[in-house]
Protein backbone atom coordinates (compact mmCIF):
# COMPACT_ATOMS: atom_id res chain seq x y z
CA UNK A 1 0.00 0.00 0.00
CA UNK A 2 1.07 3.53 -1.13
CA UNK A 3 1.76 6.34 1.49
CA UNK A 4 -1.12 8.17 -0.26
CA UNK A 5 -3.57 5.33 0.51
CA UNK A 6 -2.54 4.83 4.43
CA UNK A 7 -2.86 8.42 4.80
CA UNK A 8 -6.33 8.12 3.06
CA UNK A 9 -7.56 5.26 5.26
CA UNK A 10 -5.92 7.10 8.35
CA UNK A 11 -8.14 10.33 7.39
CA UNK A 12 -11.09 8.68 6.95
CA UNK A 13 -10.97 6.67 10.47
CA UNK A 14 -10.44 9.75 11.92
CA UNK A 15 -13.37 11.80 10.02
CA UNK A 16 -15.17 8.56 11.58
CA UNK A 17 -13.66 9.17 14.92
CA UNK A 18 -14.27 12.90 15.12
CA UNK A 19 -18.30 12.17 14.24
CA UNK A 20 -18.24 13.03 10.85
CA UNK A 21 -19.56 10.37 9.23
CA UNK A 22 -21.42 12.24 6.61
CA UNK A 23 -18.25 14.61 5.30
CA UNK A 24 -16.57 11.07 5.49
CA UNK A 25 -19.28 9.45 3.37
CA UNK A 26 -19.17 12.14 0.54
CA UNK A 27 -15.03 12.12 0.35
CA UNK A 28 -15.00 8.55 -0.21
CA UNK A 29 -18.04 8.57 -2.87
CA UNK A 30 -16.41 11.20 -5.09
CA UNK A 31 -12.61 9.29 -4.48
CA UNK A 32 -14.86 6.29 -5.75
CA UNK A 33 -16.11 8.11 -8.34
CA UNK A 34 -13.33 9.32 -9.61
CA UNK A 35 -12.59 12.66 -11.39
CA UNK A 36 -14.08 13.27 -15.12
CA UNK A 37 -11.05 15.19 -17.36
CA UNK A 38 -11.30 16.54 -21.21
CA UNK A 39 -9.98 13.94 -23.92
CA UNK A 40 -7.32 15.45 -24.62
CA UNK A 41 -5.70 15.90 -21.26
CA UNK A 42 -6.83 12.06 -20.52
CA UNK A 43 -4.28 11.33 -23.85
CA UNK A 44 -1.65 13.43 -22.11
CA UNK A 45 -2.28 12.12 -18.53
CA UNK A 46 -3.05 8.62 -18.75
CA UNK A 47 -1.58 7.44 -22.16
CA UNK A 48 -1.73 3.70 -21.53
CA UNK A 49 -5.21 3.90 -20.05
CA UNK A 50 -6.66 5.92 -23.45
CA UNK A 51 -4.80 3.38 -25.89
CA UNK A 52 -6.58 0.53 -23.85
CA UNK A 53 -9.58 2.60 -23.90
CA UNK A 54 -9.32 3.19 -27.37
CA UNK A 55 -8.58 -0.52 -28.04
CA UNK A 56 -11.82 -1.54 -26.47
CA UNK A 57 -13.90 1.27 -27.79
CA UNK A 58 -12.42 -0.16 -31.24
CA UNK A 59 -12.94 -4.08 -30.82
CA UNK A 60 -16.66 -3.23 -29.49
CA UNK A 61 -17.29 -0.91 -32.92
CA UNK A 62 -17.71 2.16 -30.78
CA UNK A 63 -16.61 5.55 -31.93
CA UNK A 64 -13.61 6.81 -30.18
CA UNK A 65 -13.33 9.52 -27.68
CA UNK A 66 -14.57 13.32 -29.53
CA UNK A 67 -12.43 16.23 -28.76
CA UNK A 68 -15.21 17.44 -26.48
CA UNK A 69 -15.93 14.16 -24.62
CA UNK A 70 -14.53 13.63 -21.34
CA UNK A 71 -13.56 10.54 -19.24
CA UNK A 72 -13.55 9.37 -15.50
CA UNK A 73 -10.23 8.49 -14.18
CA UNK A 74 -9.53 7.20 -10.76
CA UNK A 75 -8.11 9.83 -8.50
CA UNK A 76 -4.27 9.16 -7.99
CA UNK A 77 -3.61 8.50 -3.69
CA UNK A 78 -2.37 12.11 -3.50
CA UNK A 79 -5.28 13.96 -5.46
CA UNK A 80 -7.29 11.62 -2.97
CA UNK A 81 -5.46 13.39 0.23
CA UNK A 82 -5.77 16.55 -1.58
CA UNK A 83 -9.24 16.22 -2.03
CA UNK A 84 -9.86 15.66 1.45
CA UNK A 85 -7.32 18.43 2.50
CA UNK A 86 -9.47 20.55 0.42
CA UNK A 87 -12.77 19.48 1.61
CA UNK A 88 -11.73 20.37 4.86
CA UNK A 89 -10.23 23.82 4.70
CA UNK A 90 -13.30 24.36 3.20
CA UNK A 91 -15.32 23.36 5.46
CA UNK A 92 -12.95 24.97 8.26
CA UNK A 93 -13.01 28.22 6.46
CA UNK A 94 -16.85 28.51 6.01
CA UNK A 95 -17.39 27.66 9.73
CA UNK A 96 -15.55 30.51 10.84
CA UNK A 97 -17.00 32.70 8.02
CA UNK A 98 -20.37 32.33 8.69
CA UNK A 99 -20.22 32.82 12.25
CA UNK A 100 -18.30 35.82 12.08
CA UNK A 101 -20.50 37.28 9.49
CA UNK A 102 -23.60 36.43 11.92
CA UNK A 103 -21.12 38.04 14.75
CA UNK A 104 -20.20 40.71 12.17
CA UNK A 105 -24.21 41.49 11.85
CA UNK A 106 -25.06 41.26 15.23
CA UNK A 107 -23.32 43.99 16.53
CA UNK A 108 -23.12 46.56 13.52
CA UNK A 109 -27.10 46.58 14.16
CA UNK A 110 -26.71 46.46 17.67
CA UNK A 111 -28.33 43.01 18.39
CA UNK A 112 -28.00 40.63 21.08
CA UNK A 113 -24.72 38.79 20.81
CA UNK A 114 -26.69 35.47 21.92
CA UNK A 115 -28.55 33.62 20.12
CA UNK A 116 -31.37 31.05 21.37
CA UNK A 117 -33.18 28.33 19.46
CA UNK A 118 -36.47 27.09 20.98
CA UNK A 119 -39.84 28.12 21.99
CA UNK A 120 -39.40 28.93 25.83
CA UNK A 121 -42.55 28.47 26.72
CA UNK A 122 -42.52 25.03 25.36
CA UNK A 123 -39.01 23.85 25.96
CA UNK A 124 -35.92 25.61 27.59
CA UNK A 125 -34.48 27.18 24.62
CA UNK A 126 -30.49 26.15 23.62
CA UNK A 127 -28.60 29.07 22.79
CA UNK A 128 -25.24 29.69 21.63
CA UNK A 129 -22.83 33.03 22.42
CA UNK A 130 -21.78 34.28 18.88
CA UNK A 131 -18.34 36.11 20.24
CA UNK A 132 -17.68 32.46 21.42
CA UNK A 133 -18.67 30.72 18.52
CA UNK A 134 -16.56 32.49 16.41
CA UNK A 135 -13.79 32.48 18.45
CA UNK A 136 -13.98 28.63 18.54
CA UNK A 137 -14.35 28.57 14.84
CA UNK A 138 -11.22 30.78 14.29
CA UNK A 139 -9.36 28.12 16.15
CA UNK A 140 -11.01 25.68 14.44
CA UNK A 141 -9.59 26.97 11.50
CA UNK A 142 -6.15 27.63 12.96
CA UNK A 143 -5.64 23.93 13.59
CA UNK A 144 -6.80 22.90 10.33
CA UNK A 145 -4.52 24.95 8.87
CA UNK A 146 -1.92 23.80 11.00
CA UNK A 147 -2.90 20.32 10.90
CA UNK A 148 -2.77 20.49 6.67
CA UNK A 149 0.43 22.16 6.48
CA UNK A 150 2.22 19.51 9.13
CA UNK A 151 0.94 16.99 6.09
CA UNK A 152 2.13 18.53 3.63
CA UNK A 153 5.62 18.89 5.14
CA UNK A 154 5.55 15.12 6.39
CA UNK A 155 4.75 14.93 2.53
CA UNK A 156 7.50 16.59 1.22
CA UNK A 157 10.05 14.90 4.00
CA UNK A 158 8.77 11.58 2.68
CA UNK A 159 9.53 12.78 -0.84
CA UNK A 160 13.03 13.53 0.07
Amino acid sequence: MSYGSEQYVQIMERLREAELEDLASQLEQEVRQGRAVPEEKFKQEQVSQYEARSSRLAETKLQRLGEHDVAVIPYTDDESIELIRGALLTLAETMYASRKAALDTAMDHGMALTVEFGDPELETPSSIELRRETQRAHEALEQVRGLLSEGTDARAEAGR
